[in-house]
């Protein structure tokens, strides 16, 4: 059991890796409860699960096709978050300001969960260096259990514990500002976040340009 140890350290920096996700995990949390984000992250495991098998079922010609077209993924990745990050932004600037019965911040009282899940999928899965991510570990800890399927998808699952427990106490902290929060303060933290995900794009497109 020894082995499967070091999975535990990759999840908790996994949950801390500043991207799109975690941004998103956070503004959910604050925007819409508790449960919208736990979706949420429920929807992002389904996408590391997605990248997970692609990255072990494909290692060698996927490894391959990252060598020879390191720009064209980089750029493909860079156009689906600039994308997504840009239309989102646009959708919350033209957003009128709703005047709520409730104090403090604005919680959608019966959010789509399923939407939800499927935006945590897509934010996801549409960020090609979490499928690097997740060949560079297959890579460097494959050969240690002798490529051993069962011994490398528990590894897996207990990275995808870790960060998702850790990503419910962050859930649950980030919950906790929703008193203190105003409408306008909402609207410019989902401002803020998707603005970082759309440079985030943008950083991949220049990237995947040089």
């Amino acid at each position: 059991m020894f082995e499967y140890i070091p999975a535990i350290p990759i999840g908790v920096v996994l949950a801390f890796t500043i991207g799109p996700v975690f941004f998103t995990v956070l503004e959910t949390s604050i925007s819409k409860g508790v449960r919208a984000a736990i979706f949420l992250d429920i929807g992002v495991v389904f996408s590391d699960i997605v990248f997970f098998g692609i990255a072990f079922f494909g290692t060698s010609s996927l490894l391959s096709s990252i060598e020879e077209n390191t720009s064209a993924w980089y750029f493909l990745g860079g156009v689906l978050l600039a994308t997504y990050g840009g239309v989102s932004l646009i959708k919350i600037l033209q957003e009128k300001n709703k005047k709520e019965e409730k104090e403090g911040a604005n919680i959608d009282d019966a959010p789509n969960f399923l939407k939800l899940a499927t935006k945590g999928f897509l934010l996801n899965i549409i960020n090609v260096v979490v499928l690097f991510y997740w060949v560079g570990i297959i890579l460097y800890f494959g050969p240690q259990f002798d490529m051993e399927k069962y011994k490398i998808t528990l590894f897996f699952v207990v990275i995808v514990a870790t960060y998702f427990c850790v990503d419910l106490g962050k859930i649950y902290l980030a919950q906790q500002l929703k008193n203190r929060l105003t409408d306008n303060v909402i609207k410019i933290i989902k401002i803020v976040v998707n603005l970082f995900i759309l440079i985030c794009g943008v950083f991949l497109l220049f990237k995947g340009m040089v």
